[in-house]
């Protein structure tokens, strides 16, 4: 059986987003940058979740925060690959998810406590040797 050559370095990119993530890095901790308009926020290890779930690995970094009242994240999904040769790279589409969750100083808030918005992403999967 062959072995799964799989990619440690994504670039995705969507309407007024880019983002670059490395599953791993010369530190040995994930990285990852967000770059929306002129703002450009950097994350490491534990700053990133990373999930497993049965449509790809979701990936969430806390992007804004304003105590007693919400914080915002943005996650994306990313498929499983199998890249044919350690060299090659491939392209695949995705999606990101904005999301703003409501919090207060006494609890959750009544009501919907999270608001979504969803956007295509385009990107590129390849190995890299740290």
């Amino acid at each position: 059986m062959a072995q799964k050559i799989l990619p440690n370095q994504f670039n995705l990119q969507g309407t007024g987003i880019t983002i670059g993530y490395s599953t791993s890095s010369i530190a040995g901790k994930p990285q990852l940058s967000f770059k929306k308009g002129r703002k450009t926020l950097t994350f490491s290890g534990k700053e990133i979740g990373s999930l497993e779930t049965p449509i790809g690995t979701l990936i969430t970094v806390t992007i804004a925060q304003t105590p007693d009242k919400d914080f915002t994240t943005f996650s994306f999904v990313l498929p499983q690959i199998d890249l044919p040769t350690a060299s090659s790279k491939t392209t695949f589409r995705t999606i990101g998810i904005t999301t703003v969750n409501k919090t207060s100083i006494a609890g959750p808030p009544k009501g919907v406590q999270q608001t979504y918005k969803v956007i295509a992403l385009k990107g590129s999967a390849q190995q890299v040797q740290f």
